[in-house]
């Protein structure tokens, strides 16, 4: 039975992550050096029994919430999302997006997700704000962040050290408010609406 589709938008579909899934292609993302170049994750090599200590922790979270991006058109696994460390009292979480497949990049997927999941945050979990960090050269991260209408609030110094040498991390975070204003304009929402009517 194959696992049903979470939220669905006109690329992607994301669904919960299934311990199958582990033993795909989710095992090489973080060995891949140009998938990981500007991010946290990579430094280590991965491994079976790392994903599977991983997935068993993210099933007892109350704080974490981890899904798998399927590409629409060929049901492939092409990257992994969440919403890390929610807060119930502020009404936040931090985003995470991976595109692992790079055949997928710069065609749109990443920027469905980031939508997706912004409707996720705000329609059904009542999130108030939405934040992230993202590596200051990670320029094509940042246009695409900042296109969605997250704002900057900060720069953190030398917080990631990768590809021998440091850099800065920018802090992005969008409030419901700014949300409400623009998911109207975005291309998901035929898709969306039926997904949440009102």
């Amino acid at each position: 039975m194959k696992p049903q589709p979470f939220l669905y938008g006109r690329l992607v579909y994301l669904r919960g992550i299934e311990r199958e899934d582990l033993k795909g292609p989710m095992l090489y993302w973080n060995d891949d050096h140009e998938v990981t170049r500007y991010l946290m994750r990579g430094a280590y090599p991965s491994t079976l029994m790392q994903l599977e200590h991983a997935y068993e922790a993210l099933q007892n979270s109350k704080t974490d919430i981890e899904l798998a991006v399927i590409s629409k058109e060929n049901h492939k696994h092409i990257g992994v999302t969440g919403l890390h460390a929610l807060n119930g009292i502020t009404h936040s979480a931090e985003f995470r997006v991976l595109i692992g497949e790079k055949a997928y990049w710069g065609k749109g997927y990443g920027t469905e997700v980031v939508q997706l999941m912004l409707v996720y945050a705000f329609e059904l979990l009542n999130l108030h704000k939405v934040w992230l960090g993202v590596n200051s050269a990670n320029i094509a991260a940042l246009k695409s962040y900042q296109k969605a209408g997250f704002v900057q609030e900060g720069e953190l110094r030398n917080e990631v050290y990768r590809n021998g040498r440091y850099y800065n991390a920018i802090r992005m975070s969008m409030l419901r408010n700014e949300y409400e204003e623009l998911k109207s304009t975005w291309n998901i929402f035929p898709e969306i609406r039926e997904q949440f009517p009102r």
